[in-house]
């Protein structure tokens, strides 16, 4: 037996998933932030984070993926369509690495 889903409807539902899991992150960090300061407890500055630089070199990863799947594509003159999800998991991959070994140099400065 065949179930077939609307491409809409499988979008919907993936966006609702995704929308209530950020929802239940964003609100679960808020309580812990709320008990920590009813008690006392220091709250971890942005200072030791580094959660942006992260995410942009993941972003910048995950762009020059893209684009050199694009580029490879157009001078091969071929469908890959490999090519796309390899090169963006390795330029990633790459972003993610040098986003560790950038805070690893700036934390052994401190």
């Amino acid at each position: 037996m065949n179930i077939i889903v609307d491409p809409g409807a499988l979008m919907t539902i993936i966006a609702i998933v995704a929308g209530i899991t950020i929802f239940s992150f964003i609100r679960s960090r808020h309580i812990e932030r709320m008990l920590q300061l009813q008690l006392g407890i220091p709250i971890d500055g942005p200072v030791g984070d580094f959660f942006t630089l992260k995410m942009g070199l993941l972003s910048i990863g995950i762009g020059s993926g893209i684009l050199a799947a694009y580029i490879l594509e157009y001078i091969f003159s071929r469908g890959i369509d490999e090519l796309y999800p390899a090169l963006i998991f390795l330029f990633g991959g790459i972003g993610l690495i040098a986003s560790f070994m950038i805070t690893s140099r700036y934390k052994e400065k401190m």
